[in-house]
């Protein structure tokens, strides 16, 4: 026993060095481990929002590719609505087989395209909307341009890659509307500042307006079909000039958010601008 104190007395400092020597080696491997630690800290924060916004991004352009994959199922469904066609007999076939006449035949009116806005104002006294299309993708001037929710405008000019629309939130628009459920037909305008509110013009005084009543586009011209919702009745008031009433209506387009457009061509316009042209203004 005694010998193995001696021992340890003689060697106490070899000991000491193996005990500080161990203990070293363990701080170093901690400190080692909190810089790793520390260091892959920085890189998550550094790497982090990188890979968080590349992430974003795939998302983004995969969601797009199923927004265009929807907007073209939505264009298949609306190509076929009933405003899209006239109906008309076949004479010939009529004196052949007269049974036949029961059956119209279906002519396609108006056909549909989509495009992207790329540039758009809502809160200027001229607003203007581009579109990443143009006469290269079959656009032209006076295409009519609706959304999802409502009518937005007309196509204004046409360049090769791209178009310019005037929306309904522009004092150059004239659009023939219908009030239902009477069916009296007027003019939706904007007098400005609200990108939400548009004006019902030339409804006689006399006509029962309710409130929540739907705009929608009568036909008559040869840009819109019949049928497209404008917007709503919001309020109604005696004019200035009392034999028609001023009729305030909520745009059911919300401009501030509008993306993806349908544009609409009428298949046979430009014979339908040669008949009016030869009309008489007497």
């Amino acid at each position: 026993m005694n010998n193995l104190i001696e021992f340890f007395k003689k060697n106490f400092h070899y000991f000491l060095l193996a005990i500080l020597l161990v203990v070293s080696i363990i701080m170093i491997g901690k400190s080692m481990a909190y810089s790793k630690y520390k260091f892959a800290k920085v890189c998550q924060n550094m790497v982090g929002p990188i890979q968080k916004n590349w992430a974003e991004m795939i998302h983004r352009f995969s969601l797009g590719k199923e927004n265009d994959q929807l907007t073209q199922q939505n264009i298949a469904l609306m190509r076929e609505q009933e405003n899209m066609f006239i109906e008309k007999d076949d004479t010939l076939r009529h004196m052949m087989t007269p049974t036949d006449s029961l059956h119209p035949r279906s002519i396609r009116l108006y056909d549909y395209t989509y495009a992207h806005v790329i540039y758009k104002t809502t809160d200027q006294a001229f607003n203007y909307i581009i579109i990443d299309k143009g006469s290269k993708d079959g656009i032209s001037r006076d295409m009519a341009v609706t959304c999802p929710k409502g009518v937005v405008g007309v196509v204004s000019d046409v360049s090769e890659n791209f178009s310019s629309i005037i929306p309904i939130l522009h004092p150059d628009s004239r659009i023939s509307a219908i009030v239902s459920p009477i069916n009296q037909v007027g003019t939706v305008v904007w007098e400005g500042n609200d990108p939400q509110v548009a004006y019902l013009e030339n409804i006689p005084q006399h006509l029962e307006i309710s409130l929540g009543d739907s705009v929608i586009t009568s036909g008559f011209s040869n840009i819109f079909p019949k049928g497209l919702l404008i917007g709503t009745v919001k309020e109604v008031a005696v004019g200035k000039n009392a034999s028609f009433l001023t009729i305030k209506i909520k745009l059911a387009t919300d401009f501030r958010r509008l993306h993806t457009v349908y544009l609409l061509e009428n298949l046979y316009k430009s014979e339908i601008d040669t008949l009016k042209a030869n009309f008489k203004n007497e």
